[in-house]
């Protein structure tokens, strides 16, 4: 598309300093490519000084895509149009990953600890190491309520950078238990936080949280920037460097950005680099978290008032939205409250060729209750998507037009309180639906009733929560299911709202469920197993194994207790990738992510076990998020989400429903938040400020991004006696744009005209070899484990290869060093340990005698490897774990997948002649799964070549797969020839996977031979297996069940 001016000028500025201030619709992901585009391919800057941070994940993907498309167009003839050496994503990954490249044998270990999992990682520690009992005492509050104030007062000394530590001398160690204990409780808090009691517990806890996660090598969010940041202070060198290095940075969403990350961004650019900042203060969402809007007010001020170096460019056009939308939403931008002396123009309609159809498609419209709401609701979404062949027509890029489907039409709400309403609302209308907001999982039926049993596996008697907050899950309960907040009623009155949305689901099934959460409680709990005879009427083989046992238990595997539940529940009956089956079991592997959460810290012992089960359920009900679930290609069900999870997409049809009284704006909007701190510290984090105004601007930027989301159809709804501010001031707002305010919802949705549907080809994946390969094995594998998000089980041998892989990057870091200890095996075989009490070898699984035993393995292959290759480690040098990112595209031309990865080790022959190596770890028969098959490792090197000759510069010729733990020597490497034909091939098949997982092919089994000849379906080998609805997978069941 072209530029508009001040787009272009956005783009060519010479300025060192540029904000552009972009509105919703403006095209800015497209300004930040083009800017970067024009930086290497005009300016000629280097792409190793590139940098651009986003918001998230999903926008980082976009924006690469997009890079690369002006890169081509701007490179010249030949060139290849890589990504090279830039930096394109979050933050916080960019923090991580410079740890980790600056300081490897300290960092390079280290993954970031999400929000589900560093809510485990603390209940664990809850009453025992962080001592957090003695805060939730001191602040008069329960668990879930103290730990949510510890995190939220941890997270502000974090993002303000005022966390100062110390931490014992020596390293963190690698066992857990006793000496890990021990060490953690030696770390002191250094920061003033004040002298209340609360205060006082929680510097005690805090230094011990941050011990622990560095024993656990973890960093949360927010540890992982200050992080960086403290390290690089420490490192005048580096940071020397790295200010006169001259980067090129971009920063998107820059009005939700905190204190520690513009300290980072001016650590980059005030000397030497050149900055572009990204944003919209209408915009701002994250107040409540900790962004300030002000930064991006103060960056408009220093830049108006510094014309010579800097400038602010205003991106006005929307190309989204209708003029009447756009209209609604300058309006409603008028009443949010002016920060600080920053001005902002209204937006104007930018693309021509997408009109209002109707007065009556915008539209505010009430109810007499939230049940007739939602039934009008689904009746709108049946006339605008009326059948399997036609939808409401709507415009396309090129003009033309295409019919709506259901994945076009999104419901937004608020908050999670009352998603039910308006799901039960869709099914009883036979439309599919998913809930991406993440507490609104625990408002679903099939959610609820693996909740319960769940609960009664761990022996827990009742849900817990507070009577005041509407999201506890015991008020989730009562709205939902209207029973006692105990596990038999929820799981009983569960099943029975699970049968009537019409999925199978017999009473007899109901009945199994219920004797397997009980068998499972019996050994876990008193490590009483059932005879075999009791145990025949189970369906998993797994779960009568391991409730018939007599072995002592001392760790279970909550994932696996999962499967074992979803198994007896006979959900394969739902896994039909289509309709109310795909979206409960979209549901039911959002839990799994959430059950992984569990895991993630270390392993869960038997008396942990209720405990993390416990914790579960309160972050799950309250905080869980899960839109930045693996969804790579859309379902065809309407969405509902909140506003949050919404920000950055966009839909032709959008309800904006339940704006009530209370609801929206939030009556917990302006609530001040009681965290344990206390006296200066306060002021600094400015605490007050987590909290909204009188206006409740942070409200009304809310309901801004939800009209904004709108491209066509907006219908702004609400029921009941009571009415929000936000509705009595929204009404003369669209009756003033055009649209229509009414109590009749006949009188909407007049001249609607059709279309043949056609869902939107240019779906752009992002994946990695790593994801493809489950594809490549079996295309129902794929779509369990990366489009609904059901995560495999975990068992103790997980992070055995990985261990070895981060000794072999050790290895050839130092190549000669190591070659010259190859004839001394016992000096060889020290020196590899001392990585090991580095933490290089971290086993968060497993303790005592089998991780010594991994251990002793590890460094026993490492060892024979570099006395079999010491004289290629003499005399050649290699870069290890060298990541890229290419691009393959479809042979159509309609796009392409972006695949990243990593090349273990490049060896350099003769540059830019190389060799790529990968490294087969020889990992414990319990985590053969993960094996690919010869042909595999020949596509797998072959990708890799094609990345290494395109976006390294380098000209591989052969690769080499290295069996580190071979018995035979002979059979110790396999040759993977490089030439031109080979690529090819190995991008035309990747193109054609990319291309089926585009268009939705799953429907089919596994592919290959077992991996384990002694098995007769590879479906015996399937992390699903037990729940996959895939006839091959049935008929294996039957066999060996």
């Amino acid at each position: 598309m072209g530029l508009t001016n001040k787009q272009a000028e956005a783009v060519k500025s010479p300025k060192r300093n540029v904000l552009v201030v972009a509105g919703a619709g403006s095209g800015k992901t497209e300004v930040m490519a083009r800017r970067i585009g024009w930086w290497v391919g005009v300016e000629g800057v280097s792409k190793e000084n590139i940098v651009a941070f986003t918001f998230t994940d999903r926008a980082a993907e976009e924006m690469k895509f997009r890079i690369r498309n002006w890169l081509d167009k701007t490179s010249s003839e030949g060139a290849e149009a890589s990504l090279g050496g830039m930096y394109i994503g979050t933050i916080h990954g960019f923090c991580l990953a410079k740890l980790r490249e600056y300081w490897p044998d300290e960092y390079h270990n280290y993954d970031i600890l999400d929000e589900s999992a560093r809510a485990a990682l603390i209940l664990r520690g809850y009453h025992g190491l962080l001592g957090l009992n003695s805060l939730s005492t001191a602040l008069s509050q329960g668990q879930y309520a103290t730990l949510k104030s510890f995190t939220q007062a941890y997270d502000q000394l974090q993002e303000h950078d005022l966390f100062q530590i110390e931490l014992p001398r020596d390293v963190p160690p690698y066992e857990l238990g006793v000496i890990e204990n021990q060490w953690c409780k030696k770390a002191r808090l250094l920061t003033d936080v004040g002298d209340t009691p609360a205060a006082e517990a929680f510097a005690i806890s805090a230094a011990r949280y941050y011990a622990y996660i560095r024993c656990r090598r973890f960093l949360d969010f927010s540890s992982s920037q200050s992080e960086f940041i403290r390290r690089l202070q420490q490192d005048s060198e580096r940071i020397n460097i790295l200010a006169e290095q001259g980067i090129h940075l971009v920063v998107d969403e820059v009005q939700d950005i905190n204190p520690v990350q513009r300290k980072l961004i001016e650590l980059f650019v005030t000397r030497s680099g050149r900055l572009t900042a990204v944003g919209d203060h209408r915009q701002a969402i994250y107040g409540f978290r900790g962004a300030k809007v002000e930064i991006v007010a103060e960056l408009w001020e220093q830049f108006k008032s510094r014309p010579l170096d800097s400038e602010v460019v205003d991106l006005q056009e929307n190309f989204r939205s209708t003029p009447r939308v756009i209209n609604v939403a300058n309006e409603w931008a008028g009443t949010i409250g002016q920060v600080r002396s920053m001005e902002t123009p209204e937006m104007k309609h930018g693309n021509t060729g997408r009109c209002d159809h109707h007065k009556s498609h915008v539209a505010l419209v009430s109810f007499s209750e939230r049940a007739r709401e939602a039934k009008w609701i689904s009746e709108a979404i049946r006339i605008l998507v009326p059948s399997e062949a036609e939808g409401a027509r709507h415009d396309k890029k090129d003009g033309s037009h295409r019919g709506l489907t259901l994945a076009d039409a999104v419901i937004l709400v608020r908050s999670s309180t009352d998603v039910r309403t308006y799901m039960q609302a869709l099914e009883a209308a036979g439309i599919p639906c998913v809930v991406r907001a993440g507490p609104d999982l625990f408002s679903q039926p099939e959610v609820l009733f693996f909740v319960a049993a769940l609960a009664v596996s761990a022996g827990v008697n009742a849900f817990y929560g507070s009577n005041h907050n509407p999201k506890s899950l015991p008020n989730r309960i009562n709205s939902v299911l209207g029973c006692p907040a105990e596990p038999v009623p929820v799981l009983r009155e569960a099943a029975r709202a699970i049968r009537r949305t019409g999925l199978a689901f017999g009473r007899e099934v109901e009945d199994r469920v219920f004797y397997a959460a009980q068998t499972l409680q019996a050994r876990i709990a008193q490590n009483r197993g059932i005879t075999s005879a009791q145990a025949s009427t189970l369906l998993s083989p797994q779960l009568r194994e391991f409730v018939t046992s007599r072995h002592e238990l001392r760790r279970v595997f909550p994932q696996k207790i999962f499967h074992m539940l979803l198994s007896e529940a006979e959900v394969a009956a739902w896994d039909t990738c289509d309709g109310r089956g795909q979206s409960a079991l979209f549901h039911l592997g959002a839990l799994s992510r959430l059950v992984t959460g569990i895991e993630t810290p270390g392993w869960t012992s038997v008396k942990d076990y209720p405990w993390q089960i416990i914790g579960l359920f309160q972050y799950g009900a309250e905080e869980g998020r899960t839109e930045e679930q693996p969804l790579m290609v859309q379902p065809e069900a309407v969405s509902i989400s909140t506003i949050h999870a919404a920000k950055g997409l966009e839909f032709p049809i959008v309800f904006l429903a339940d704006v009530n009284a209370r609801r929206f704006p939030s009556g917990f909007a302006r609530r001040r938040l009681n965290l344990p701190l206390a006296g200066r510290i306060v002021r600094e984090c400015d605490i007050a400020g987590l909290a909204d105004n009188e206006n409740y601007d942070g409200e009304r930027r809310l309901m801004y991004v939800a009209i904004t989301r709108s491209e066509r159809f907006l219908f702004v709804s609400h029921s009941g006696r009571q009415t929000s501010r936000f509705i009595n001031e929204l009404g003369p707002m669209i009756t003033k744009s055009g649209g229509v305010v009414t109590e009749d919802p006949e009188q909407l949705l007049s001249e609607l005209r059709y279309a043949p549907k056609e869902h939107q080809r240019d779906i752009r994946l992002a994946t990695s070899f790593s994801d493809l390969r489950y594809y490549i094995e079996c295309p129902h594998d794929f779509y369990l484990r990366k489009v609904l998000g059901f995560s495999p089980t975990i068992d103790q041998a997980f992070g055995y290869g990985r261990g070895v892989h981060n000794l072999m990057r050790a290895i050839h870091s130092e190549p000669k060093k190591w070659a010259a200890l190859a004839s001394d095996r016992s000096a060889l075989e020290q020196g590899i340990r001392i990585f090991i009490e580095r933490g290089l070898f971290y086993l968060r699984y497993t303790t005592g005698d089998p991780a010594a035993r991994m251990r002793t393995k590890g460094v026993q292959i490492v060892a024979d490897y570099v006395t079999q290759y010491a004289s290629e480690l003499s005399r050649l040098t290699f870069e290890p774990e060298k990541e890229f990112e290419t691009l393959i595209e479809y042979e159509d031309g309609s796009g392409g997948a972006l695949i990243s990865g990593a090349i273990d080790i490049v060896r350099q022959d003769d540059p830019p002649r190389v060799t790529l190596i990968d490294f087969k770890s020889g990992e414990p028969e319990s985590d053969s799964r993960l094996a690919l098959s010869e042909n595999e490792m020949k596509l797998q090197i072959a990708l890799y070549a094609v990345a290494a000759k395109k976006e390294l510069e380098y000209q591989p010729e052969l690769g080499l797969v290295r069996y580190l733990d071979a018995d035979d020597l002979l059979r110790a490497e396999l040759q993977v020839p490089l030439h031109n034909d080979a690529l090819d091939e190995a991008k035309k098949e990747i193109a054609q996977i990319a291309a089926r997982i585009r268009n939705r092919e799953f429907k089919a089994g596994p592919t290959g031979v077992p991996r384990n000849p002694t098995n007769e379906s590879r479906c015996l080998e399937c992390d699903f297996n037990e729940f996959c609805g895939m006839q091959t997978a049935r008929k294996c069941r039957h066999r060996h069940g």
